[in-house]
């Protein structure tokens, strides 16, 4: 059966109104800087760079403000090693929780109260560390690792989450907890928890 000749002549005009749906009816890419409050959105209740940051933010204040930073200054910059921070959540968030690493070393050389090993200057012997770390810090093993990294002081601690739902809804409550031991001793010389909450709702 031949095609009607008006068929024929409007398939260009179909085919590119196809493709102009194609290439602009989808999703697209926006910038942050472009787009006012797209860094403030949340996607959902996944844990995210900004709620890792803000929580961080709020327990390196408490740390600058803390016994532990006035010991440091008495010391005259002694030599602290930031260890891994465990994800205790279901969030595949490994990757951003090692960034975050890299904030806390930040943050305290430029305090200035410390010298600061970098996991960059012993990365074999800082992952073995990294590795044996568990809830319950025996005190000895401690003693170890610092005499191992050559650090007076360790920084680390753990991210972990409560998750809530009723009627559709759900809430997830997350916590960075962070401490300061002392390498020597084991002794936890300062500790401090935070939290954000993701909700969805009807």
């Amino acid at each position: 059966m031949a095609i009607p000749s008006f068929l024929v002549r409007m398939t260009p005009y179909v085919l590119a109104a196809a493709t102009t749906c194609v290439v602009g009816c989808g999703p697209r890419a926006v910038r942050g800087s472009d787009t006012p409050g797209l860094d403030d959105q949340a996607m959902g209740t996944g844990l995210d760079r900004k709620d890792l940051q803000k929580m961080l933010q709020t327990n390196l204040d408490a740390l600058q403000s803390s016994a532990a930073v006035q010991r440091w200054e008495a010391e005259n910059r002694p030599t602290v090693a930031v260890l891994s921070m465990r994800n205790e959540t279901s969030e595949h968030i490994d990757s951003a929780l090692n960034a975050l690493l890299s904030d806390i070393e930040t943050s305290l050389i430029n305090a200035g109260h410390v010298r600061v090993i970098s996991a960059e200057e012993q990365p074999e012997l800082i992952a073995k560390v990294r590795s044996q770390q568990t809830d319950a810090f025996d005190q000895s093993q401690v003693a170890v690792w610092g005499q191992q990294v050559g650090a007076r002081y360790f920084v680390t601690g753990k991210v972990y989450s409560v998750d809530e739902r009723m009627q559709g809804e759900r809430r997830v409550q997350y916590f960075l907890f962070m401490r300061v031991l002392e390498a020597a001793t084991g002794d936890i010389l300062w500790q401090n928890k935070t939290s954000v909450t993701k909700a969805l709702v009807n």
